[in-house]
């Protein structure tokens, strides 16, 4: 796996200074990812030249990631599977009394803006990198519009170098007029909608709740899986009403599907077509545990449900997606962007375009070693790391040719993971990985004097 500081070759921002600059600030950062600026950048120097960087008005976001977008887009594009693009918004809160320029108060110390985030992966879950971000202005409003453009600007250039990708959304993407921009741009797309959606089964039936519609739909296939437990701590009341908290467990899930008519409903879209032709896909956990809601899902697609294996493949789209919310949690906790002392709102945005590769690499770090145990460590890290790593570790051996898992739970070992706790959390994994980077930088320095 490449070093964050790769992902930045070729950068343009009009001046070799700046270049150079973003290339030096991203290998210290990447180092200690999780650490303030202040620390990560150890010298007088090197700190001026991270403040002068991200304060200059000649740079922004979208220019210091064109060169990870490209390489992102060339990743999917050599990829054998089907590229699917998971789009989504995240909300940066940052708490301090201190005005920050260009950031909105939402309550008491906090200062808050919007993103657009889209990130290119494998039908099998592996995160090619982000392929565009874009920050909004205001908190919580945005059109249906908004989202259109967004994934055209996310995705016109993958489009251009591969397959037809799948855009794949969550529920905030539940709209109408985008369904319509979607098709009309005859681009392929699964978004999760609410089941108070009214539609109706034929076009001549009357509207229902899309529930009710789904409750008739056939069969296709069940699934037994092991649900994921869900903490109350440490979340919004907002995502604890969307995904209440619950613990592991084992759940059979049925799967039906079928067509569907929506219908124009939004009041001003009078513009757009009276209905639109879709399947509908239900994920339902039919007898839950007594207590616990059951899992459920209610999909509205453009692509095909001929057979058991297409609409298992409208489902798999829809489960990569929360590669995006893992994506989020390595930005936000392993590199603790919203927790970046910096004091308007163009200098976080261009600190957020340095961090995002390297929460990409880190993230990569964890799915390769999730995803494929026994791939080799090579395939997450360089190999004077692991050579450093084999010499650090000592809960976890590692032997000549590590797995890329070994390699996992060795770097999770050093931030103070214990091998039998089970997966690796997200903290105790940056905390290793800062472990292992630093100690990294030392090997690399010393040999560099031999």
């Amino acid at each position: 796996m490449s070093r964050a500081a790769d992902e930045f070759d070729g950068v343009d921002l009009g001046d070799l200074r700046l270049e150079k600059r973003v290339k030096s600030v991203v290998a210290a950062l990447d180092v200690r990812p999780a650490e303030g600026f202040p620390q990560a950048l150890r010298t007088v120097a090197a700190r001026e030249a991270f403040y002068r960087l991200v304060n200059n008005p000649s740079v922004d976001v979208d220019r210091l990631l064109a060169p990870h977008a490209a390489q992102s887009i060339a990743r999917a594009a050599q990829d054998s599977e089907r590229p699917i693009v998971a789009v989504d918004k995240t909300t940066f809160v940052f708490v301090g009394e201190g005005e920050r320029d260009g950031l909105e108060w939402v309550s008491g110390n906090k200062q808050v803006f919007e993103s657009f985030f889209a990130v290119a992966l494998s039908a099998s879950r592996r995160c090619h990198g982000v392929l565009a971000v874009e920050t909004l202005d205001g908190h919580g409003r945005s059109e249906s519009d908004g989202w259109a453009t967004f994934i055209n600007k996310a995705g016109s250039d993958l489009e251009a170098a591969s397959a037809r990708p799948i855009y794949v959304m969550d529920r905030e993407a539940n709209a109408y007029a985008l369904f319509c921009t979607l098709v009309d741009e005859q681009r392929d797309f699964v978004v999760r909608v609410a089941s108070s959606r009214r539609v109706r089964e034929t076009e001549e039936s009357l509207r229902e709740p899309l529930r009710d519609v789904a409750a008739r739909a056939p069969t296709f296939l069940t699934r037994a899986v092991r649900l994921s437990r869900r903490k109350k701590v440490g979340r919004t009341t907002r995502q604890r009403l969307q995904h209440p908290p619950r613990q592991s467990r084992d759940a059979e899930l049925t799967i039906r599907a079928g067509a569907v008519t929506v219908p124009r409903t939004t009041p001003g879209t009078k513009r757009l077509p009276v209905a639109l032709a879709l399947n509908l896909v239900q994920v339902v956990e039919l007898k839950p545990p007594v207590g616990e809601d059951g899992v459920e899902w209610l999909l509205l697609t453009n692509l095909p449900i001929d057979d058991a294996t297409a609409v298992g493949q409208v489902v798999d789209a829809y489960r990569a997606r929360w590669v995006i919310e893992e994506y989020f949690k390595a930005l936000k906790t392993g590199c603790k962007y919203e927790a970046r002392q910096l004091e308007s709102r163009h200098a976080l945005e261009n600190a957020l375009g340095l961090l995002v590769p390297i929460a990409w690499r880190l993230l990569e770090l964890r799915t390769i070693a999730e995803e494929d145990a026994d791939a080799p460590a090579t395939q997450v890290l360089q190999p004077d790391e692991i050579h450093v790593l084999r010499k650090l570790s000592r809960d976890v051996k590692l032997g000549p040719a590590p797995s890329a898992w070994e390699a996992l739970l060795a770097v999770a070992s050093l931030g103070g993971h214990i091998k039998q706790n089970g997966r690796p959390g997200w903290q105790v994994l940056y905390a290793g990985f800062k472990e292992l980077l630093d100690r990294v930088e030392g090997y690399r320095l010393a040999r560099a004097e031999m």
